[in-house]
């Protein structure tokens, strides 16, 4: 009988952190700006560090946050420097 009362006890443990741990992802979510997105797609993402900045994620977050012109890909060319803008 003890070892039913462990499992039992274990088992509500377990319900009772799985419901805190959704909560607390839920409340202290990172929003993400949908702009970072959908400039990663006319990027090339080849990562080659042509446009001064470690990567391609880190070339779009410049560029949302103004702090780098769209035509900086070298690997993209006008073509995607337009598509950016």
């Amino acid at each position: 009988m003890s070892i039913l009362y462990s499992v039992i006890t274990l088992a509500g443990l377990g319900l009772l952190f799985g419901i805190l741990i959704t909560f607390a992802s839920k409340k202290f979510e990172v929003k993400k700006d949908d702009r970072v997105e959908k400039i990663l797609e006319f990027l090339p993402n080849g990562n080659c560090g042509g446009c001064g900045y470690a990567g391609c994620s880190a070339y779009a977050q410049a560029v949302v946050d103004g702090k780098a012109q769209p035509d900086l890909c070298s690997a993209g060319g006008n073509d995607v420097a337009t598509k950016i803008g």
